[in-house]
């Protein structure tokens, strides 16, 4: 195990998982350089996790962007591992895939290039669900570690640039005999508490719910798993000697619909879901309306069959166990309704 007393890199420090990240880690004791994009935000980020009750004596900042090379080399110095959280999930898919394929494969090829010059010993790469499970399979399978998804099929290009970049991780790792030790988190849709005014995707999908929006509700379906847990994953991930060259899927369980999300909501939050939406769209009518509505394409494209997902493996080996589904989405609402922030 590398000194303690080195500094743990977590790239895109504003975001949602590397903001619980940094928490829990500073927590545990190890000290915390965050990334990101420009100098202004170091004190919002300082702030934000300050006030999530994080003891930020322990943190320091390194300005490094992933589209470029200027700053990686000092960001990774002296640090015993990685913890590449950074990657965008864009609210509309792009026309031309290469406008998310080619910066998430060079970002990430950046970072491990980085690492290995600085002599990193184990990165863990945060990838997604969508370089899993987007692949066609029989009814009921139920997605693992050894499921790829298939870059040959029509894909949005979110999920072509999670699966590239993974692909190139692994091709590094396996490339370049000094590489550090590779570890990769594979999570489903991710809710919980927020920490500031910027939302996630994912958790701009319980804002909108809140709102009352989108009405009536497809039956689009996701896997759920809490910020929380993914951070956990990604710090066990980190230290344990037997998660080098492994891949780790991160799900509370069953899938939720969305309509299932809005009745969760409804029930636990009371009047405070007021506004959470009960009618539920017929599929073909919701994906007629979804080609007239761009903002509507995403869950039309979660529609049918919910993908079954396994986290058998990180429970196993990590002695991983997230909170169940429902507490996640609730989180988030309760998050968003009372903002720590405000």
């Amino acid at each position: 195990m590398t000194d303690d007393k080195q500094p743990v890199l977590v790239t895109g420090g504003s975001g949602f998982l590397a903001g619980h990240t940094i928490t829990q880690l500073l927590a545990g004791g190890h000290p915390v350089r965050a990334t990101v994009r420009s100098a202004a935000r170091i004190a919002e980020v300082r702030d934000t996790l300050a006030r999530a009750g994080a003891d930020t004596a322990r943190l320091s900042f390194a300005v490094a962007d992933l589209t470029a090379d200027a700053g990686w080399a000092d960001a990774v110095a002296g640090c015993g591992y990685v913890l590449h959280t950074a990657s965008p999930f864009p609210p509309r898919q792009p026309e031309n895939p290469d406008e998310l394929i080619a910066p998430a494969r060079e970002g990430t090829l950046r970072v491990l290039r980085a690492a290995a010059a600085g002599g990193v010993r184990r990165v863990v790469l945060t990838s997604s669900f969508a370089a899993v499970g987007y692949s066609p399979r029989p009814s009921g399978w139920v997605f693992d570690e050894a499921d790829w998804t298939d870059t040959a099929d029509e894909n949005s290009p979110y999920v072509l640039s999670k699966t590239f970049a993974e692909r190139a991780a692994w091709e590094f790792a396996a490339d370049h005999p000094g590489a550090p030790e590779l570890t990769v988190v594979n999570p489903v849709g991710v809710f919980g508490p927020v920490l500031g005014p910027q939302l996630s995707s994912s958790v701009g999908i319980i804002a909108a719910l809140l709102r009352g929006r989108p009405t009536p509700l497809p039956q689009a379906s996701f896997g759920v798993v809490d910020v929380r847990d993914v951070a956990d994953l990604h710090v066990r991930a980190m230290t344990a000697p037997g998660a080098a060259g492994q891949r780790y899927l991160a799900s509370a369980g069953e899938a939720m619909t969305l309509p299932q999300i809005a009745a969760t909501l409804r029930e636990r939050l009371g009047a405070r879901a007021a506004r959470v939406p009960e009618q539920v769209a017929d599929d073909d009518a919701f994906r007629a309306a979804a080609a007239q509505r761009p903002e509507l394409q995403v869950f039309a494209g979660l529609l049918g069959e919910p993908k079954k997902v396994s986290s058998a493996k990180a429970a196993a080996e990590l002695g991983w166990h997230p909170r169940p589904a429902a507490d996640a989405v609730t989180a988030t609402a309760e998050s968003l309704l009372t903002p720590s922030w405000s």
